[in-house]
């Protein structure tokens, strides 16, 4: 996969070639109860994230970032993948295998357009409102 880029003047002048990635991975780890076992949630496996991140080499291609609250709190351990400019939620992310499974299903993702798969199905919820009418005129003018 070719690396792509695009330049950006810093307001010191300084130019950056940012790489420009397929999605982003966030992962709700540092909030109110996302992992909190004191409050009766799952822990947030955030080795396991990582580690799956560095050795499927995806850093170039979705990158990784672990927040505090992305809500909504009752469905904690919630996961928010950016890909390809599409949104999708998901909850109760609480066993390695799922995380295991998210990371096949992005990996799949990088090669194509490929459904979600079974296991992850029905952590999947709807964390923005539908937008009425035509999406392109939220679209930056030429």
């Amino acid at each position: 996969m070719r690396v792509t880029s695009t330049p950006v003047v810093r307001e010191d002048g300084k130019l950056i070639k940012v790489v420009q990635k397929r999605g982003q991975l966030f992962i709700c780890a540092h909030g109110c109860c996302c992992g909190k076992t004191e409050r009766g949630f799952a822990p947030v496996p955030e080795d396991l994230y990582h580690q799956e991140w560095e050795r499927r080499k995806l850093r170039n291609k979705v990158h990784l970032t672990f927040s505090a609250c992305l809500g909504p709190c009752s469905l904690a351990n919630v996961a928010l993948l950016i890909f390809d400019g599409t949104s999708t939620w998901f909850h109760s992310l609480n066993t390695h295998e799922q995380i295991l499974a998210l990371y096949e299903y992005i990996e799949a993702r990088l090669l194509g357009d490929v459904p979600l798969p079974k296991d992850l199905q029905e952590c999947i919820f709807d964390g923005f409102a539908p937008v009425e009418g035509d999406r392109s005129s939220l679209l930056p003018v030429e």
